[in-house]
């Protein structure tokens, strides 16, 4: 059974990795601002308020169309769908569980 000394240790190197954990995690997020930031300048730059509009609007009508794709081949084999989302579900939670 744990000492009350190595229970104290033990809270004492979680407090430090919760630290580390806070520490590291601004960090990642100072880069990934900066780099989205720079990104984002670069893309204005490069882009007219039209042409984002229009790129905008593509991606939305490409995911409509794989929407609609999905719903058609869940309509015409209903069975395969379920199974697969069935099978995809059970390695997921397997996947998870480990």
């Amino acid at each position: 059974m744990a000492t009350a000394e190595e229970v104290n240790k033990l809270k004492d190197e979680i407090g430090n990795l919760k630290s580390d954990l806070k520490e590291l995690t601004q960090t990642i997020k100072d880069l990934v601002s900066a780099d989205i930031d720079k990104n984002k300048s670069k893309l204005l730059e490069d882009l007219s308020i039209d042409e984002l509009k229009q790129k905008v609007e593509d991606l939305k009508a490409k995911g409509l169309d794989g929407v609609g794709e999905v719903e058609k081949n869940i309509k015409q084999e209903p069975l395969k769908s379920v199974a697969i989302t069935f099978g995809i579900g059970f390695l997921a939670a397997w996947l998870l569980k480990k």
